[in-house]
């Protein structure tokens, strides 16, 4: 973040407190200084005075920070610098954009606040319903309302409901030290206890819609520990614990103080915790600031800080598998032994001893769930697979890497038997056990032997960072073809390469305008003329792939405008590029693809009660189950 995006971001996050503070005092006024500020008391009076004063002077505070947010925020969408820039670039921001609209409707709801006699019930109530929908728009300038359709829907309602909570919760704060500072002790007490309902029922809002957010924004554990939007995060859960603890504290430790013998040093100690609660729910509101000027979790590549990660690989082994569940049942049993010791006195130390001895001797069994991990394990390629990187990966493999891995990739290349180490063979199964970010941190670093000779090079200095996702994409293709030229099939599931598509109307598409249609894949040579076939299933799409693709094609059909299309599905069947002439493939509506026919094979896919049979079989018949994740996108 430079110096404008931090200065953003605390005003974001001062304007957010002080709309929360607003939120929360006007609720405390309605649903918890009724139960504690009855009657004409001067104590009474005085606290319904300042509640009132605190909800005017958050309102201004609110409407004061919008209007220097908005104007900061508009110098950086701007590119401005200085104020008198940055005045100028307002009106183009406030009333051209979403974001500066959606602040000026919030801008707009303060002021009424504001216009509210908010000393009378029905005007308050009013107020009350104006600030919540001003915090009910903070979704809509956030991420969330940047995404759409029914997963930004969904998204909008939960934070909407989040910062309602936050509001009803946090923003109560400073109303309760006020009433406990002030009133006396049985008022005091009652306010405590009144406000209670309203604080667990927004902690529980406040933590289903956190699960909500996180998996979307976080992008899991990679992002929540190896992405600056995750670390952010985690400072926001840190302080978000310390005030359940304090919460806790005040409700079922210094409340009943007060109330059992309303000391001096009770209050005080009430009102400390409060301000203190006070404070760190500020610095959450203002953390969270951060994180919504922030990019989210999902748009970074996590840079893992670990030296391992967890796996649950083992447990595909039979061997690691037992020795696993049963290190798994010796630790639940140990801590139900302890359990037991803690309620039977008389077998209490021989059973916690004994608990922990097992729990020692299991736990050395759980390294099974761990395996080796490098700074880019979850990195994920940014090529979306597509036909040009392959066809690039095939020519850097062969200007790079040739020598040691061979033509074929098999390990065998010239310079193998003089290395300390045998090349990997990146034909054979394990190259499906790395990820990418795996494949990418061996390429970058290579590899050296336990006595610190060379047997790889690494490619960091040589290749740029998207010349090695090319390569990645490459070894994933050719594997696939090795297996798909021995077998007859893909081994492994793969999305289709991807590519542009040109059709007769002369409009270009790609393959994310296809989604959810079944592709039937041609190889033609360019002087075929060759028409789709009618198929009974009217969701497939026929796209001819040609060496030397014609734009706009001649025939009533869509063609592969890239060249390098043609090559990289030659490298995905395993064939030369020459022997590609009338394959066809199938690629599933989820853009996985699924089986290929070479004229000859049985099940003539010509005809069209073949290829009908074949549609049929590979829709009945989805992939599921498989995290594609690791190693490729799909588009």
């Amino acid at each position: 973040m430079g110096s404008q995006d931090i200065i953003v971001a605390l005003l974001r996050g001062v304007h957010l407190a002080a709309l929360i503070s607003l939120f929360g005092t006007l609720l405390f006024l309605d649903l918890v200084a009724p139960a504690a500020t009855a009657g004409d008391a001067d104590e009474t009076v005085r606290t319904r005075r300042l509640l009132l004063h605190l909800a005017r002077a958050s309102a201004a505070c609110a409407l004061l920070a919008g209007v220097a947010w908005l104007t900061e925020a508009g110098a950086v969408m701007a590119g401005t610098r200085g104020v008198a820039m940055a005045l100028h670039a307002l009106p183009v921001v406030g009333l051209q954009t979403q974001f500066g609209q959606w602040v000026l409707v919030r801008l707009a709801l303060l002021i009424a606040v504001l216009a509210l006699p908010t000393a009378r019930r029905l005007p308050r109530a009013v107020a009350a319903v104006l600030a919540g929908a001003a915090i009910v728009t903070q979704p809509l300038i956030g991420h969330a309302g940047a995404i759409g359709g029914s997963l930004g829907i969904e998204l909008i309602a939960s934070e909407a409901l989040h910062l309602l909570a936050a509001g009803a919760w946090l923003g109560g704060l400073l109303p309760l030290f006020i009433a406990v500072r002030i009133l006396p002790v049985e008022a005091a007490a009652a306010a405590c206890r009144s406000f209670t309902p309203i604080g667990l029922s927004a902690v529980l809002v406040l933590a289903g819609t956190a699960v909500v957010q996180v998996a979307e924004f976080m992008g899991g554990m990679p992002g929540l520990f190896g992405t600056t939007y995750g670390h952010i995060a985690l400072v926001k859960v840190g302080l978000f614990m310390m005030l359940l603890l304090l919460a806790a504290l005040n409700r079922f430790v210094l409340t009943e103080r007060i109330a059992a013998d309303g000391s001096v040093g009770a209050r005080r100690h009430m009102r400390r915790s409060i301000a203190a609660e006070s404070m760190l729910g500020a610095l959450v509101v203002i953390t969270a600031g951060f994180l919504a000027s922030g990019t989210p979790g999902t748009h970074e590549q996590p840079v893992w800080p670990f030296p391992w990660r967890p796996s649950l690989e083992a447990f595909s082994d039979p061997d690691l598998r037992r020795e696993l569940i049963v290190a798994l049942v010796a630790i639940v049993g140990a801590i139900v032994m302890a359990i037991a010791g803690l309620i039977w006195r008389h077998v209490r130390w021989p059973a916690l001893a004994l608990s922990m001895i097992i729990v020692a001797v299991s736990l050395s069994h759980l390294d099974l769930l761990f395996v080796a991990a490098y700074p880019t394990s979850f990195f994920t390629s940014p090529t979306e697979f597509a036909a040009t990187a392959i066809a690039h990966g095939a020519k850097l493999y062969a200007a790079n890497c040739v020598a040691c891995h061979g033509a074929d990739g098999r390990g065998d290349g010239q310079s193998a038997p003089s290395l300390p180490l045998r090349p990997a063979d990146l034909t054979a199964e394990h190259l499906w056990a790395h990820s990418d970010g795996a494949l990418f941190w061996f390429i970058s670093h290579g590899f050296r032997t336990d006595g610190g000779a060379s047997a790889m090079p690494g490619f960091d200095g040589i290749l740029s960072s998207g010349a090695r996702w090319d390569l990645i994409d490459y070894l994933h293709a050719h594997n696939a073809g090795e297996s798909m030229r021995s077998s007859g099939r893909w081994l492994h599931p793969l999305p289709v390469p991807l590519f542009d598509v040109t059709c007769t109307d002369g409009r270009t598409i790609d393959l994310d305008d296809l989604r959810g249609r079944v592709l039937r894949i041609v190889a033609a040579s360019g002087d075929e003329q060759t028409e789709p076939l009618s198929v009974a299933n009217a969701d497939v799409t026929t796209i001819f792939v040609e060496p030397r693709p014609t734009a706009p094609p001649e025939r009533s059909a869509c063609i592969a405008s890239e060249p390098e299309t043609w090559t990289a599905f030659a490298i995905l069947l395993g064939h030369a590029p020459d022997a590609l002439v009338r394959w066809q493939i199938l690629v599933d509506q989820n853009a996985w693809l699924r089986v290929a026919w070479q004229p000859g094979a049985p099940g003539d896919w010509n005809d069209p009660q073949s290829l009908d049979a074949a549609i049929r079989d590979i829709t009945a018949h989805p992939i599921t189950g498989f995290d594609a994740a690791g190693h490729v996108h799909r588009h």
